[in-house]
């Protein structure tokens, strides 16, 4: 009863400002009526003129048929008091309705109207109802507003440009994935400072004072993580002089220093694709410090870092200023001092070499490394361990591996392996085209996508030019991987046109180096997805020839060659990398609560995994750190 009573007041109302507005004869002419409670010098002051977000519009039909010239409305105070829609409150004698405390006018007698959704960021949400036919993809209209309102449509930069900075955004009308699934819905991201705050239908209002960010027909996802690179490697032909050796031309120290002074503009590289955090598996200590002092105004992503390579061979050529890549240990309590001393400069993750080099059996770099391991883990760094042979690899799980950050490259995985990684939650990790750029630069194929010229720089470009005009001045060793690794891979009858000493050097080659590793790798990466083991991406940025940042495509590329489907590429791109380094609870998906770092897309990645690393929209922690014509 009493809301039929506060339903009639409100009609008797509007009949009776509808009965005096109808003598004005013309709708045009209404701001020079007067009428009881209307006052002229007050519909002088009330015009105003704003740019608001169109959400959306569909065609409503009014409860009766409008007499031509009639014209009233509602205040937005009474339709949240009933409740209702809009035609209904009025029982009939609308003639236009503006949600927001303004008129608007329906000025051909028909019932037939539009219902505009609209945003703006100090006035919210708001409708109007209105003759005006929009098209359907305008996207932003400058209001008009009086007794009456009008809808001009505009390009959608002028709403863009009406939105202030705010700790509240919404990201509006995106495509995000439903948890769980490979289903997209459309939804409305509501971000709080550095979090998401909610994840809301696309019906549901949005909050008053919120920075709208128009997000229509754009996919959200994640922030990508590259599970693997190195930021003491350059990418370019110097930055291995271990591997090849070719100081004579541009020394070790020249290629760290160019990378030093490069070192901000590389990370921009990696947001510019929608790669938002990094882990950097390897290098001299002594730069975690300096690199976290790292000027970031182009934007840097987050950078998860281990120290030095904790091992039981040194590799020399790998020492420059700031120290070694590598770290000797000869006892088990020298490991365990290396993991504390990293971790004094801030390590997060620490990275054991589990290889056959320095003469010790699988057993035995177990026992060297076991307590050092549980060092890291117990004070909740993330363990990665470098373990390319199969029997390695599961004395690395029993030692207390986290991560196996290449995979197994040179024999099957077995069900032990699969019951060992599944009962010590490891994550498989991968780096498929490293070992194949390596097997490029041997057999001087090398050659570079359109994509990576454009993002690589010339100095690393243009290294592999100078290093094969001038193999002579190269190290014998490497001058011997350039004659023979290329017969690895040859016919019966071609290697056996060799002599006896060369046939044993390609023999010995070809247990390093041959398409069948390659192929190895891929299967192992099929059987562990198949087996449902963790799954996680890494690219191993910064060897010779997998570029920063751009490796991702590549290596994109490598998992569709090794028959492993979209959403698989996605999941390890994101979740399996965030539960690989213990951030699931902040990263990898979008959900409230989760940081709001995430990308949006022009392209469904389900479809084309390549569309990933083409974002329109970069934030990171909320914020908005990169757009795609670079504008911020």
């Amino acid at each position: 009863m009493l809301f039929r009573q506060r339903t009639e007041d409100v009609n008797m109302k509007i009949k009776s400002l509808a009965k005096s507005l109808m003598y004005c004869g013309l709708v045009t002419a209404l701001t020079a009526c007067s009428s009881s409670g209307i006052d002229r010098s007050d519909l002088d002051e009330t015009i105003q003129r704003y740019h608001a977000v169109v959400l959306d519009q569909e065609p409503v039909t009014l409860n009766s048929r409008v007499p031509e010239g009639m014209v009233t409305g509602a205040s937005y105070g009474l339709f949240d008091e009933l409740d209702g829609d809009s035609e209904d409150m009025i029982s009939g004698v609308l003639a236009g309705v503006l949600v927001g405390g303004v008129v608007s006018a329906l000025a051909d007698g028909s019932n037939e109207a539009i219902r505009y959704r609209l945003y703006h960021q100090g006035k919210g949400e708001f409708a109007v109802i209105s003759k005006q036919q929009l098209d359907e993809d305008v996207q932003c209209v400058e209001v008009h507003q009086a007794q009456q309102v009008k809808l001009y449509a505009v390009d959608a930069e002028f709403c863009q440009q009406a939105q202030n900075e705010a700790s509240v955004k919404a990201v509006y009308g995106a495509q995000v994935q439903r948890m769980g699934s490979n289903d997209w819905r459309t939804a409305t991201v509501i971000i709080e400072g550095d979090s998401i705050a909610a994840v809301t239908e696309i019906n549901e209002e949005i909050p008053a004072g919120a920075q709208l960010i128009d997000a229509r027909d754009t996919w959200l996802i994640p922030g990508l993580i590259d599970g693997h690179v190195h930021l003491s490697q350059s990418g370019s032909a110097f930055t291995r002089p271990d591997i090849i050796g070719a100081t004579a031309l541009h020394s070790y120290d020249q290629d760290q220093a160019w990378l030093t002074n490069q070192l901000p503009d590389i990370l921009h590289d990696y947001l510019r694709l929608g790669i938002t955090t990094i882990a950097d598996l390897g290098g001299p200590t002594q730069r975690l410090h300096s690199r976290n002092q790292l000027d970031c105004t182009t934007g840097c992503p987050t950078i998860l870092s281990a120290g030095e390579l904790i091992s039981v061979v040194p590799v020399a050529p790998l020492t420059g200023n700031d120290g070694p890549t590598f770290m000797t240990t000869q006892t088990p309590a020298e490991a365990t001092a290396a993991v504390k001393m990293q971790r004094g400069f801030g390590a997060q993750i620490s990275k054991f070499v589990f290889t056959n080099e320095g003469g010790l059996s699988p057993q035995q770099l177990q026992q060297h490394f076991y307590a050092a391991m549980a060092e890291a883990k117990a004070h909740g760094q993330i363990v990665a361990v470098h373990a390319q042979d199969l029997d390695y690899a599961k004395a690395a799980i029993r030692a207390g591996a986290d991560i196996l950050v290449h995979g197994v490259m040179t024999a099957a995985i077995d069900r032990e392996f699969i019951e060992l990684a599944q009962a010590h939650d490891v994550t498989y990790m991968p780096t498929l085209t490293a070992y194949e750029h390596y097997l490029s630069i041997f057999k001087q194929q090398l050659t570079f996508t359109e994509f990576e010229q454009r993002f690589a720089d010339a100095y690393v470009l243009n290294s592999f030019v100078e290093l094969q005009e001038n193999l002579p001045a190269t190290e014998q060793m490497f001058q011997i991987f350039t004659r023979y690794v290329p017969l690895v891979d040859a016919s019966p009858e071609e290697r056996s046109a060799l002599s006896a000493q060369e046939q044993a050097i390609v023999q010995q080659l070809e247990a390093l180096f041959s398409q069948r590793i390659l192929q190895v790798q891929f299967s192992n990466l099929r059987a562990a997805l198949e087996a449902g083991l963790k799954v996680g991406f890494g690219t191993d940025a910064g060897n010779p020839g997998t570029l920063h940042a751009v490796a991702v495509a590549e290596e994109i590329r490598a998992w569709q060659r090794a028959g492993v489907d979209a959403a698989a590429i996605f999941q390890a791109l994101t979740i399996g990398n965030a539960l690989a380094f213990d951030m699931a609870q902040q990263q990898g998906g979008i959900a409230q609560g989760k940081t709001a770092t995430f990308n949006l897309l022009q392209r469904d990645p389900l479809e084309d995994p390549q569309a990933l690393l083409a974002p329109t929209h970069v934030f990171q922690g909320g914020s908005l750190v990169y757009v795609a014509d670079d504008s911020l």
